[in-house]
């Protein structure tokens, strides 16, 4: 018995379908395990990682704030594509950029004291030498 031609279409787009959703599943779940690998990568991480059911991605929802943190700061990249990221990263960038210029600051003020210290110097012995007092005063 041969079946009608829409019978066999709906058949094949069902197929289709099927394969479609089979593959789909499949790509989720080697996303999924390969952001879990690189979850478990990081050290205490593995131990915090929530079960998932095959197929399903990942959900960062069920993460606790340790697993947040740890894997905020290991890879912020990850953080960030998961939707857990708090800008850490940022902030830590910041804080050091502002004490690169607070120690630039520093070296130029010390070495500006060094300089004027130097030229006190200078004149405090010119004065000696000259018969004066250290302060460029005279004797009595």
């Amino acid at each position: 018995m041969e079946l009608p031609f829409f019978l066999l279409l709906i058949m094949s787009n069902l197929d289709d379908v099927l394969r479609g959703a089979f593959v789909q599943q499949e790509q989720e779940e080697t996303k999924s395990k390969q952001i879990e690998d690189r979850i478990k990568s990081y050290e205490g991480a593995g131990a915090l990682l929530p079960s998932r059911q095959y197929g399903k991605p990942v959900n960062p929802e069920k993460f606790g704030l340790t697993l947040r943190s740890i894997i905020e700061r290991n890879d912020p990249q990850l953080a960030a594509f998961l939707g857990i990221s708090t800008g850490y990263h940022k902030r830590k960038e910041e804080e050091e950029l502002a004490l690169e210029e607070m120690k630039k600051n520093m070296l130029a003020k010390t070495e500006e004291l060094r300089q004027k210290n130097m030229s006190q110097k200078e004149f405090r012995e010119r004065n000696v030498l000259r018969g004066l007092r250290p302060d460029g005063g005279r004797f009595f």
